[in-house]
C-alpha cells in the first residue's frame, strides 16, 4: 500500500463526503484525517489515479495530492496516527 497526503480547500463551503471518496478507491483503502482539510490515504492506487477519483467529489475545491510512501516522518502525534503511517510500505525500486 502507498501513503498519500491530500490537502484541499473548502470549495463553495459544501461538505465533502470523504467516506464515499475512500470507498470509491480500491479494496482496503484507508483514510486518516487531520482537521477539516488534510488527510492521509493508504491505497494501492497512484497519485494520478487518486486525483482523478477525487475530482468526482471535489466540486470547486482546489487540492494537492502527494505520494509520501518513502518519506521519513517524525513528530508529536497520537499513537493511532503513527500506527496508520507505519503500515506496509512498498519496497524501494532497485537502482
Amino acid at each position: 500500500m502507498r501513503r498519500h497526503l491530500l490537502v484541499f480547500d473548502d470549495g463553495a463551503g459544501s461538505s465533502l463526503d470523504l467516506r464515499s471518496f475512500v470507498d470509491s478507491l480500491d479494496t482496503g483503502a484507508e483514510l486518516y484525517t487531520v482537521g477539516d482539510h488534510v488527510c492521509f490515504i493508504k491505497t494501492a492506487l497512484s497519485a494520478p489515479e487518486i486525483s482523478d477519483q477525487f475530482l468526482k467529489f471535489a466540486g470547486s475545491r482546489l487540492f494537492f495530492l502527494a505520494d509520501i510512501t518513502s518519506s521519513h516522518c517524525s513528530g508529536r502525534m497520537f499513537g493511532a496516527f503513527f500506527d496508520f503511517m507505519k503500515g506496509e510500505a512498498l519496497p524501494a525500486a532497485a537502482e
